[in-house]
């Protein structure tokens, strides 16, 4: 079961001293259970190394990324219909 989130977001860029924004970029921010809940954040300037880093960060902590899903109880398989006859 997954134990694990991981969240990007386009993030406008700090508050400086001044009052001025600092550089635009992408804020990552994981989360996940091990002993208890645990966050952690960090800041990226693109969406691909904010993920690579999000995901490296998980890989340090010892969180097992390659999770296969249960299959649903509640999941049906569709079958396609019939042709109806007709007379």
């Amino acid at each position: 079961m997954k134990k694990h989130n991981i969240i990007i977001e386009r993030w406008p860029g700090n508050d400086g001293p001044r009052g001025q924004r600092g550089t635009p970029g992408f804020r990552w921010t994981v989360s996940f259970d091990r002993d208890g809940r645990y966050f952690f954040q960090g800041f990226e300037d693109t969406h691909a190394a904010a993920r690579a880093a999000a995901e490296a960060y998980l890989k340090e902590q010892g969180i097992n990324l390659d999770w296969i899903p249960r299959p649903a109880d509640s999941a049906k398989v569709l079958k396609k219909r019939s042709k109806r006859q007709v007379l």
